[in-house]
């Protein structure tokens, strides 16, 4: 790129005119006459320019331009991209050029050169310190690169060992012992043992963050050599499913005092993460994952920026539109729906009819988008949602909107603020980063949240952690409310009997939706497509897919 930036120069010479003197380029390139002779030979042998020396005293040297210096640096930008060298791309370009530059992205994506797949993703990923994770796609990320004492396999639907291979429980569910596996290694070489479980378990459970309430009944956490014990202040028989969740993977003890650990998190799962920038985020299998070693050798997820000719779908291994006809296409309703939270310290929404009238009448407004279905409860198959006329509460003239940095709750609050509107109504709709939303600072000051949550494969667990976690609905419940929904939790943990469980936790968010705490409104539909070289694809209920199970088939 320096070599293209001297000819860039040279041409704005060549442009006065065919005669130059060897002093004339030599000042221009800010280098001696012997260094300016080595360039333009340079030049000339990449077939750039024409570069022929005066003869004789008083003869001037000609130079001629063989290439067009724009379109010369554009196809070696482009040949940087098929390289996979993008920082070396972006790197000085100015920021209307960057701009231009993340266009062509689309049409590099797809397998690399290096045995692995280049993959769009629409934003840089935020931060991965995994006790703060919340956005499903930094809970994926964060799966692929850390691993639990142990793990949930969807095609069984049960725990399975993962970092520990053996535990036997006592007491009814109140202390449990985990042996790990000999021999573990984190990504950075470093022995993986017990005490580095403690310590992970220990900062998740005294940490602030949207997990914690999870974990705050590990009231003793022991490690010695290979053995980890933990004793609980009360029965639990959803340890293994707590433990198997992305924020209680395990990282080197005290690693998170490193100041890039959220951006570039060391754990000991099939991927390590290599880079993660404003380009780009690049995982690389890891060769002594305790498990089986991915497919791929690396995953690269570029940021392409809305608007590139890429299809409106939440992934998509491949590029170009339209989509050829021999491609795969994967879809399946979303578990989860997108909901709308009412601040009841307003009196239009401080009693349950007030919420659901406004909620139906939501429901009778809003038109339903394509890719979307109207929700009748929590998850598709749930219908709980009550007979209610819909109505207009008496709402306060000016109203406060909130949502976070997705495109389908932008779209949706915009609807909504449009309807209020339209009924006489000011609103304000503020847009707010999603770490920023996950701080719940507007608790104080909004009246109404249009978010959603994130749902793993481990479906049940994902039920349970929005009730006794940190949910968005739980922030404006009133003191009762909080202490009936730590009851229950309490309740459904100490269940031994999984299907009793389940009916549980929908009863519980059947008595959720009842009292308007929450409102649901559409359930999205995830859609995935890829090209026939593309196998092992397969949905996962976040709507990205196991990375270790993609396989590239090389053309006969």
């Amino acid at each position: 790129m320096r070599l293209l930036d001297q000819f860039h120069r040279l041409a704005g010479l060549a442009e006065s005119g065919p005669h130059h003197s060897l002093t004339e380029v030599a000042t221009l390139l800010c280098c001696s006459e012997r260094n300016a002779r080595l360039l333009l030979h340079r030049m000339q042998q990449q077939g750039w320019l024409q570069w022929v020396p005066g003869r004789g005293r008083g003869h001037r040297s000609r130079l001629t331009l063989l290439q067009q210096p724009d379109a010369l640096k554009l196809s070696r930008l482009h040949q940087l991209l098929a390289e996979g060298r993008l920082e070396a791309a972006f790197d000085g370009l100015p920021q209307e050029g960057q701009a231009r530059l993340k266009q062509a992205l689309p049409g590099f994506l797809g397998p690399n050169q290096a045995g692995g797949l280049r993959i769009p993703f629409y934003r840089p990923l935020h931060a991965l310190d995994p006790i703060q994770v919340h956005r499903r796609t930094e809970s994926h990320i964060v799966a692929q690169l850390c691993a639990g004492l142990t793990a949930y396999e969807r095609e069984r639907e049960a725990i399975t060992p993962a970092l520990a291979h053996h535990w036997e429980c006592f007491d009814n569910g109140s202390i449990w012992h985990f042996w790990l596996r000999p021999d573990l290694r984190f990504h950075d070489g470093r022995p993986l043992q017990a005490h580095d479980a403690a310590c992970s378990l220990i900062r998740l459970r005294d940490t602030v963050g949207p997990h914690q309430r999870l974990f705050n009944h590990l009231q003793d956490i022991t490690a010695e050599g290979l053995l980890l014990s933990l004793r609980l202040s009360k029965p639990d028989h959803l340890l293994l499913h707590r433990l198997a969740h992305t924020a209680a993977v395990i990282v080197p003890a005290q690693d998170w005092l490193r100041a890039d650990f959220s951006q570039l998190p060391v754990g000991a799962g099939p991927f390590r993460l290599v880079r993660n920038n404003s380009h780009r985020a690049s995982l690389q299998a890891f060769d002594s994952y305790y498990g089986e070693r991915p497919l791929l050798s690396n995953i690269d997820i570029w940021v392409v920026p809305d608007g590139s000719p890429i299809p409106d779908m939440d992934i998509n291994l491949g590029h170009g539109l339209p989509l050829p006809a021999d491609w795969s296409h994967l879809g399946q309703l979303e578990q989860g729906c997108d909901f709308v939270v009412l601040n009841p310290a307003r009196p239009a929404f401080a009693t349950a009819s007030g919420r659901l009238a406004l909620g139906a009448w939501l429901r009778t407004a809003l038109p339903t988008l394509a890719g979307k279905q109207a929700a009748s409860a929590y998850l598709p198959n749930w219908q709980h949602l009550p007979e209610v006329a819909p109505a207009l509460p008496d709402l306060p003239r000016q109203l406060s909107l909130v949502t976070y940095q997705l495109d389908s709750h932008i779209s949706l609050s915009q609807q909504i603020a449009e309807l209020l509107r339209q009924a006489g109504h000011k609103v304000e709709l503020s847009i707010l980063s999603y770490p920023e939303f996950a701080t719940f600072a507007w608790c104080g000051w909004a009246d109404i949240a249009v978010a959603g949550e994130v749902m793993s494969d481990d479906l049940a667990f994902s039920l349970y952690g929005g009730l006794a976690g940190e949910s968005t609905f739980h922030h404006w419940l009133a003191t009762a409310d909080r202490a009936w929904l730590a009851g229950a939790s309490a309740a459904i943990a100490a269940e031994p009997d999984a299907s009793l469980r389940a009916a549980q936790i929908e009863t519980c968010y059947a008595h959720i939706v009842a009292e308007g705490w929450l409102l649901p409104l559409f359930h999205t539909m995830q859609a995935l497509s890829h090209s026939p070289q593309c196998n092992g694809v397969k949905l996962a209920r976040c709507g990205w897919m196991d990375f270790r199970k993609l396989w590239l088939r090389s053309n006969p």
